[in-house]
């Protein structure tokens, strides 16, 4: 069963164009992998410092595995958690009808 996360992110002060190109960067890595079907880097109009991921994988072990090669294990998650003044927060849905 296919899978949809919503994910949020804030940028420290005056680290919001470091996260976006470091979200970009992995959006694309992540956008590669076998599972995906879409990955989207959304930017709040109201704050520039806040910013989501709109993303849909065949399954949790898909998107799972993908994170754990092409982030986690490449460094690229420490990068982002550098820029961050805010925990992330993830939220993963399954069409309900």
């Amino acid at each position: 069963m296919s899978i949809t996360t919503v994910t949020h992110l804030h940028a420290a002060s005056d680290q919001q164009d470091d996260l976006a190109q470091l979200l970009a960067a992995g959006r694309d890595r992540m956008r590669a992998a076998e599972g995906c079907e879409s990955f989207d880097l959304l930017r709040d109009e109201d704050d520039p410092c806040a910013m989501a991921f709109l993303q849909r994988w065949v399954s949790h072990e898909a998107h799972d595995a993908a994170f754990a090669e092409r982030i986690v294990q490449s460094g690229h998650l420490d990068k982002v958690l550098a820029v961050l003044d805010e925990p992330i927060v993830q939220h993963t849905y399954h069409v309900a009808s």
